[in-house]
């Protein structure tokens, strides 16, 4: 502790800044030093009882390993933290954040059913997200890539990642043959990086969604991006059901 308290002494930080943090180390007084380079973290362990610490200690990580970045042109790049621990983050704030700010059922890494009946040998789908309200299904499959399109060898032509579109594909397959009274629809939510992604895609009678969140601006921009990212998908639904409930005429 006395360390860090030096350490504020030294650093040109605002004074109401180093205020409240030293207000804040006196609750950690008894509390040693440690060395944050020896830190183990892929040891912790979760259960039921300390869940609740699971997020946290994502965030305590990035700022120890000094991962915080954003999406400003420079010559720095994610390290190899960005392909294990923030797709992991992004996943769980996804969840996160719809489970406590919709009125609908939200369940995080629900297993999906193949439809088969024998399923041995095959690997398990585990969505990241899944919403059920009264009138639609949505899966979402959060990705956290550098790059969020593909590009052809041969041409400029860019495309949707082949592999996340055949896997959130799978899933909304195989879940909409076990649910008959609701349609089942799928998402790919990428952060946003270079531009917005925002596709609708009605495929063998499903829809699709591929969408970007720019994570690069205030919370309460982040907050309403994402709720008009599923008001798309209720509006969508609720479009569809209203054609195929239409009258028809010969």
């Amino acid at each position: 502790m006395k360390a860090t308290f030096q350490y504020l002494a030294k650093k040109p930080l605002e004074k109401n800044i180093k205020r409240d943090v030293s207000r804040v180390l006196l609750y950690f007084n008894e509390i040693d030093n440690i060395n944050l380079s020896a830190i183990k973290w892929d040891i912790f362990i979760f259960n039921r009882n300390n869940a609740h610490y699971d997020t946290l200690l994502y965030f305590c990580r990035l700022i120890c390993e000094d991962a915080i970045a954003n999406q400003d042109k420079g010559s720095k790049k994610f390290r190899t933290i960005e392909d294990r621990l923030l797709p992991s983050l992004f996943e769980k704030f996804i969840f996160a954040f719809y489970k406590k700010h919709l009125p609908y059922s939200v369940s995080f890494q629900q297993q999906i059913k193949w439809k088969t009946k024998n399923a041995k040998m095959l690997p398990k789908m585990s969505a990241d997200t899944i919403i059920s309200t009264d009138d639609i299904k949505l899966i979402i499959d959060t990705k956290f890539y550098s790059k969020t399109l593909q590009s052809n060898r041969f041409s400029d032509n860019q495309t949707v990642i082949s592999s996340n579109l055949y896997q959130i594909f799978a899933y909304v397959k195989n879940e909409a043959s076990w649910i008959i009274e609701k349609p089942v629809s799928g998402m790919l939510l990428y952060p946003q990086v270079d531009k917005p992604l925002k596709y609708t895609y009605n495929i063998d009678g499903n829809s699709f969604f591929v969408q970007t969140v720019n994570l690069n601006e205030e919370f309460s921009s982040i907050k309403q991006e994402l709720f008009d990212i599923f008001a798309q998908v209720k509006n969508n639904a609720e479009f569809n059901n209203s054609s195929n409930h239409a009258p028809k005429f010969n």
